[in-house]
């Protein structure tokens, strides 16, 4: 009888993430601390493949430093199963929206022809090529991310069902799916891959990344769904705990899983002080300040604490500010591992309507629609450029001035001007 198989899966590890800024080196530090237990985790629980479902960076133009890091890692676990069972792991990954575009890739940093143990799957794909890494009794498909995710994976799940393999078969996404992820309000709805054109494909698990909170495994319509979540707090008010997948599986059966935790560098809290009926700014005051302090009190380790002050203040200050800056940086120099506090405020009076209560928020398709709506049935080709230029300022926006540099900018400008003149052309 054939042996099992032992993978171990983790995604959004964000290798070079520095937000915010305040604490970039410690950041810096906290999501390398975590790869590096994920490395510890596979190499302890004698994996036979690893998959890795995007966002391996933070940004395409990471630092050298970063790179060399990742390549490190992955040695580090290649060469210590190898010594510990003889065997020769494979490395399997997707790329993720923070790990640039199909044309500039940050994956091919970290590829080399002396790192046979690393594949990246899913770029050909999105060109119509049929791909797929097939191993010793694993098979895995997947798909890149992009932003136009609905109609491309539904021209590639044609693409994807024609291949064909004998053992364990995985599909690897970085991409929204309805009905598996909670999906943020503002995503607009070309990005996000249907479920019906998921259930095309006859694979016996879905690993999704992109979405940093893990959900687990989730059974739909008779598809089995991983989504693993990130190794990381990647924004300060995420929800942990954060950590790896190690998954058993013999021929096309999972036999058992389980979540290992990863233990973080920096205990990251989220509080919230909320007050249903008016109160004095000072009351607001003092209850941030005795949260901070009850957060510093129990540190074992560098904090960073996140307070969300909502309600309404009594008096007539039109737009009401807590001013702390000086009390909350008294309290930091006072308790040594409280490094940094965050105070997201959304205070109103009962003079002036709160603007803030407005439920939900304008999502940037919606914004292109009402702005470029003129365009009519073209109105879709602009959409497309807004998203091209976001990736691209996230991929290459000087870190000076967040700006695109002059070549990146004309390149949009001259798109821009040929779908607007055109416009101008068919109405005259």
């Amino acid at each position: 009888m054939a042996e099992g198989l032992r993978i171990g899966v983790f995604s959004d590890t964000h290798i070079g993430r520095n937000i915010p800024r305040v604490l970039r080196d410690a950041r810096r530090r906290a999501f390398r601390h975590a790869f590096k237990q994920a490395i510890d985790i596979f190499i302890e629980n004698d994996v036979d493949y690893v998959i890795h479902a995007g966002d391996l960076f933070e940004k395409r133009s990471m630092t050298p430093d970063d790179a060399v890091f990742v390549k490190w890692e992955f040695y580090r676990l290649a060469k210590k199963i190898e010594e510990r069972s003889g065997k020769k792991i494979e490395i399997i990954a997707v790329r993720g929206n923070h790990d640039g575009s199909p044309s500039s890739n940050a994956l091919d940093f970290i590829t080399h022809p002396m790192a046979e143990y690393f594949k990246v799957i899913g770029e050909k794909t999105l060109e119509g090529v049929e791909e797929a890494y097939v191993g010793d009794r694993l098979n895995v498909i997947g798909m890149g991310y992009h932003p136009y995710a609905r109609r491309k994976f539904e021209e590639a799940s044609e693409i994807l069902k024609k291949v064909e393999a004998d053992g364990y078969r995985i599909l690897i996404l970085h991409n929204y799916v309805e009905g598996v992820h909670n999906i943020p309000p503002q995503t607009p709805e070309h990005s996000v891959i249907r479920l019906e054109d998921l259930e095309k494909l006859d694979v016996d698990l879905v690993i999704t990344g992109h979405h940093h909170e893990r959900l687990g495994f989730k059974k739909i319509h008779g598809k089995l769904f991983l989504v693993p979540g990130a190794t990381e707090a990647i924004d300060l008010g995420e929800r942990g705990p954060f950590g790896v997948y190690i998954l058993d599986v013999k021929g096309s059966e999972l036999t058992s899983h389980k979540f290992v935790e990863l233990e973080p560098l920096q205990m990251i809290g989220v509080r919230k002080i909320v007050s249903d009926e008016p109160m004095e700014l000072d009351w607001f005051r003092r209850r941030c300040l005795e949260e901070i302090e009850s957060f510093a009190l129990n540190l074992d380790r560098d904090g960073i604490l996140k307070l969300n002050v909502s309600g309404i203040v009594a008096g007539d200050e039109p737009f009401p500010q807590l001013g702390l800056q000086e009390e909350v940086q008294k309290l930091i120099e006072r308790y040594d591992k409280l490094i940094h506090v965050e105070i997201s405020e959304e205070l109103s009076t009962m003079i002036r309507p709160d603007v803030k209560g407005v439920e939900g928020r304008i999502s940037r398709d919606e914004i292109v629609k009402e702005v470029f709506g003129v365009l009519g049935e073209r109105v879709g080709e602009a959409a497309e450029i807004v998203e091209d230029v976001a990736m691209a300022l996230d991929e290459r926006a000087s870190e000076r001035t967040g700006l695109l540099k002059e070549l990146d900018r004309r390149r949009f400008s001259d798109r821009w001007l040929k779908l607007l003149s055109s416009y101008v052309g068919e109405e005259s």
